[in-house]
């Protein structure tokens, strides 16, 4: 069997030992054989193997291989069994389901470990509703009761408590524990949502570790070990850029997850925005493979991230009407988005509460691709590592310290983003300058440039000293030796009274859409990245324009892909 259950009850022994200790010591203290207490001199494992209530029970555990039976019972650890007697649950499936090695560890975890805790616990006095015992297979069950009413343990009548053993205590229950699933196991179990299961569940990584593994003896040089512990884990099973600990007994999320024919549907339109083109040469250590990987995880990838919610976290969003996702990091230009609650239930066709939180599934997306991964691109025009001077004068960034900015403020109009903007002087020639653009998709924008005006420094400047640019403004795509222009626009005017939101526009006036062949979602923020170049060039021939490029940022915002 895979021992990393073993494991979990080796951990188990170390962490919960010395906690119960102290609490156990009524239950322990004068343990002696007496008519009262027979079986005060022989282990667990003796006594249930020649319990004729508990022969099912024992088979089950055997099915698992006898050293299972052995190493929980025949040692001196102390354990509290809770023994299901005969004839309360299927043995014989659950004998079929251990004799099969990719399911063997499932029965050992969900059924025998579902009913045994590391320490020693009576049926003694009364015990709260909320009494809970955290069992070997890391679940919680509630132990409650008292001598009037009778002992309940997972809600099942104890029909035989406080049979006391060398090792530990045994109660007999009328009616096997229900394992309950936490949301990341229940996954796995819903075949209505395999498409997510399968999805996250292909990021698992199993690894041998040799520091939880028990040493055996050296053969023929080579270490041996009597029980070797492999631990697997999933790297986004996190609560940064991940689903959050879904795994976790001790976090309580609620989670959305789509259909199967939801996620299909979805993801055919994900899918052609991650196009990432395979003769791109930047960056250059990646191949292929890589790129057709990044496409199928990015694509699949963006359908999930707001599919979590942390209970936790739900006090910190100002509206009760709205939730705010589990993941955190790279969405929205750094910012996570609120969602409303009616939106999300809306879609609900199943519910079910799981031991670490609600499982729900909706048969309808209540997103659009422009809240999952379509974003808007903002490049700030004075990021260093983005831009490139080319010719015409003198290149410095301009601090305007007395502008309040607010959250979107380029959209304003009237603000500087971030109190900084980027100026390349000339007072003869053209000034160029290049931009790279980060992490666009293989999709269509709307694109537009905030140009500062000459007096955001100086209100004093006189009117007629206010020229507006003339800026022709390109942008092209590397794709290996070639380049593809994209857009070249002459002509681009700006009002010099103002901060303005420059569009490109056709000649009957409306917004241009640029269409991106290829995706370049690398999230590096490196220029030598990137393929995508937006070129601003400003008039030099003569003086009725701004010969100097003041840019406060650039904007790639998302539209609707022309029909095809």
């Amino acid at each position: 069997m895979n021992t990393i259950f073993k494991h979990k009850i080796l951990a188990g022994a170390m962490l919960f030992g010395a906690m119960f200790l102290a609490s156990s010591c009524d239950d322990s203290e004068g343990l002696k054989v007496t008519p009262e207490f027979p079986n005060a001199d022989k282990t667990m494992f003796e006594v249930i193997s020649s319990d004729s209530e508990l022969t099912d029970f024992m088979a089950v555990l055997n099915a698992c291989g006898a050293h299972c039976a052995d190493s929980l019972f025949n040692k001196t650890r102390v354990y509290t069994l809770w023994a299901p007697v005969n004839g309360t649950f299927n043995k014989d499936s659950l004998i079929a389901e251990a004799a099969v090695d990719s399911t063997r560890d499932n029965v050992f975890e969900r059924f025998v470990q579902a009913h045994i805790a590391n320490h020693r616990k009576g049926a003694n006095g009364k015990l709260e509703e909320d009494n809970k015992i955290l069992l070997l297979n890391e679940k919680v069950a509630v132990f409650a009761g008292d001598h009037v009413n009778g002992y309940t343990f997972d809600g099942k009548e104890i029909s035989e408590p406080n049979i006391l053993v060398k090792n530990g205590v045994l109660h007999k229950i009328a009616a096997p524990a229900e394992y309950k699933y936490n949301i990341w196991e229940y996954l796995g179990v819903d075949s209505r949502v395999d498409s997510v299961a399968n999805f996250l569940y292909a990021f698992d990584e199993t690894e041998f570790s040799e520091s939880q593994s028990i040493i055996g003896p050296i053969k023929d040089g080579q270490q041996t070990y009597l029980d070797s512990v492999f631990v697997t884990r999933n790297k986004f099973l996190t609560s940064w850029n991940g689903v959050g600990l879904l795994n976790s007994e001790d976090s309580v999320y609620t989670v959305y997850v789509p259909t199967n024919e939801v996620w299909e549907e979805m993801l055919k339109v994900s899918d052609k925005h991650f196009n990432f083109n395979t003769k791109i040469t930047n960056p250059t250590s990646m191949t292929a493979e890589m790129r057709d990987s990044m496409r199928h995880s990015y694509a699949r990838l963006n359908l999930i991230k707001y599919m979590t919610y942390s209970k936790y976290e739900q006090k910190y969003v100002d509206s009760p009407d709205s939730v705010k996702p589990q993941w955190k990091g790279g969405d929205r230009n750094g910012e996570r988005v609120e969602f409303h609650k009616d939106d999300l239930e809306k879609s609900v066709i199943f519910e079910k509460e799981l031991s670490n939180g609600t499982f729900k599934i909706i048969d309808k997306s209540p997103y659009t691709m422009f809240d999952l991964w379509h974003d808007t691109i903002k490049l700030e025009a004075e990021d260093d590592n983005m831009n490139i001077y080319i010719a015409g004068g003198t290149e410095y960034v301009q601090s305007a310290s007395k502008t309040q900015i607010n959250k979107d403020s380029a959209f304003l109009g009237v603000k500087i983003s971030g109190n900084r903007y980027y100026e390349l002087y000339s007072d003869k020639a053209a000034s160029t300058v290049r931009y790279k653009i980060p992490d666009l998709l293989s999709a269509s924008y709307n694109v537009a440039l905030i140009v500062v005006p000459k007096n955001i420094v100086n209100a004093d400047i006189a009117p007629e000293d206010l020229k507006a640019h003339e800026m022709q403004v390109k942008i092209t795509q590397a794709t290996g030796s070639n380049t593809v222009t994209l857009a070249n626009h002459k002509d681009v005017h700006n009002d010099p009274t103002r901060v303005d939101t420059v569009f490109l526009t056709e000649k009957d006036g409306s917004r241009s859409v640029i269409t991106i062949p290829y995706c370049e979602y690398y999230k590096t923020n490196k220029e030598t990245d990137y393929g995508v170049t937006l070129e601003v060039k400003s008039d030099g021939s003569t003086k009725t324009y701004d010969r100097s490029i003041r840019l406060d940022a650039i904007l790639f915002i998302p539209v609707e892909d022309p029909v095809e």
